[in-house]
This record gives structure tokens, C-alpha cells and sequence, in this order.
């Protein structure tokens, strides 16, 4: 068998790690050097699936068939046609199987099984609606939900739905200036929306200008603003 007949099963995994659903989400957040020798184990395993498929077929269509088949192919080597059959079964296989998989699904999943700790933080506000508190490079601090997970190497920005704003003080104290949420409030009860996900107000973050990441509770952020108000007026005369 020519070595180089073995270039097409390799694309085929590669194909099969980069696009399928069941790989893709995961092989994205992994060193990229894995990369290669997961192409050749999944180019091994599509050669050896292919093989036997054609096995099954050689003993049900008639030697004659076969043999008229590989006499018009434009080159002639053993086992072309299996090379040519992996590349092809891989690529309708997976997009015939993304067709019925969830692509959310299989992302949330990839960043449970190796996501990093900002990743994990945006998946729970995600999928839990969850408040982030997110301060920016330029002492810019926002209460938002994440609207998307971003997917690595192809997006450097996260999107979300800011709930309040405001920024750092001097004495690294947080100041919120801005409070969304009751406009979105105002927006429901006129009936001009039911979700505020329909209201256009998504703001995007670049990665590399947040400084840190972190839960917001509600309920104590009110406690200590009380807490911090109550020793205003013991310090004011």
C-alpha cells in the first residue's frame, strides 16, 4: 500500500476532531500538540471502520462489479478506494450526526470536563443565570449575565447582559452608577418585551482587559452596603 494513501485517512480524523460535536468543544481547549496524535488515533479507527465495511460489501456485491469500479478510477493502487471511502464516510458521518446533536449541549460539557476556572465561572452564569461581578483594566466594574459561552481560539470577547455598573474608587471600593435592571422592568410592564434578552443590550468584553471575575450576591452586596452606611453616620459628627 502506498504510504501516500494513509494523507487521506488523516484528514478524515482531523476532520472527524475538528467538526464533530462529540470532539470539537473539547480538542479547542486542549494543547494543541494533542492534536496530531488524536487526528492519527481517529484516523486509525475510521480506516479500520472503513475496512471492514468494505469487507462486508465484498462479500454481497459481485467480484465483477467491483473490479469494474476500481478499472475506471482515474489512479489505480490497492486499497484507494478504502482511502478515498474513510475521508468520505468521515465527513457525512459527522455532519450527519451534528444534525441531531445539541452544539450548546457538547460545549457546556467540554468545559465541565477541562474548561479552566473563568470558563466554569461563565458556564454557571449561563446555565444558572447566575450574576457576575466583572471588573475591567480601567476600574469599569459590571453585574451582568453571560449570554454565550465563547469558544476558544475563535473568540477573545465573552457577551453579556450588564445588570448594574460603576466603578472602583481610589480606595478600591466599589461604586454602582448605573442600574439596568429597573429599565428592563419599565420595558416589560409596557409590554414592549417579555424577554430582555430582546432588548439589544448586550454588551461585549474583551478577555484580555478583565482583571477579575467573581459571583455576585445580591443579598450581601445590600448587607454591606447597609453595614458601610451604618458607619457613615457613626463617623459623621
Amino acid at each position: 500500500m502506498p504510504w501516500n494513501l494513509f494523507i487521506l485517512p488523516l484528514v478524515a480524523g482531523y476532520y472527524l476532531l475538528t467538526r464533530f460535536y462529540l470532539f470539537k468543544f473539547k480538542q479547542q481547549r486542549l494543547d494543541t500538540q494533542r492534536l496530531i496524535f488524536e487526528s492519527v488515533l481517529l484516523a486509525v479507527c475510521a480506516s479500520v471502520v472503513t475496512y471492514l465495511i468494505r469487507v462486508l460489501v465484498e462479500l454481497v456485491v459481485p467480484n465483477d462489479i467491483y473490479t469494474l469500479v476500481y478499472r475506471k478510477l482515474p489512479i489505480k493502487a490497492p486499497y484507494i478506494i478504502t482511502s478515498f471511502m474513510t475521508l468520505a464516510l468521515s465527513v457525512a458521518f459527522t455532519e450527519i450526526m451534528n444534525l441531531f446533536l445539541s452544539e450548546e449541549k457538547y460545549i457546556k460539557n467540554a468545559i465541565k470536563s477541562v474548561g479552566n476556572e473563568f470558563e466554569l465561572l461563565l458556564k454557571s452564569s449561563f446555565v444558572d443565570k447566575k450574576l457576575l461581578q466583572i471588573t475591567l483594566s480601567n476600574n469599569k466594574v459590571y453585574v451582568a449575565w453571560v449570554k454565550e459561552l465563547p469558544i476558544p481560539s475563535i473568540s477573545n470577547y465573552i457577551r453579556v447582559i450588564p445588570a448594574m455598573s460603576g466603578y472602583r474608587t481610589e480606595e478600591n471600593e466599589i461604586e454602582y452608577t448605573t442600574h439596568y435592571l429597573t429599565v428592563y422592568a419599565e420595558y416589560i410592564e409596557e409590554g414592549k418585551t417579555t424577554d430582555i434578552k430582546d432588548l439589544n443590550v448586550d454588551l461585549i468584553i474583551s478577555n484580555c482587559e478583565i482583571v477579575t471575575v467573581s459571583y455576585f450576591d445580591n443579598d450581601m452586596y445590600k448587607r454591606f452596603n447597609k453595614l458601610k452606611k451604618a458607619k457613615e453616620i457613626k463617623v459623621t459628627p
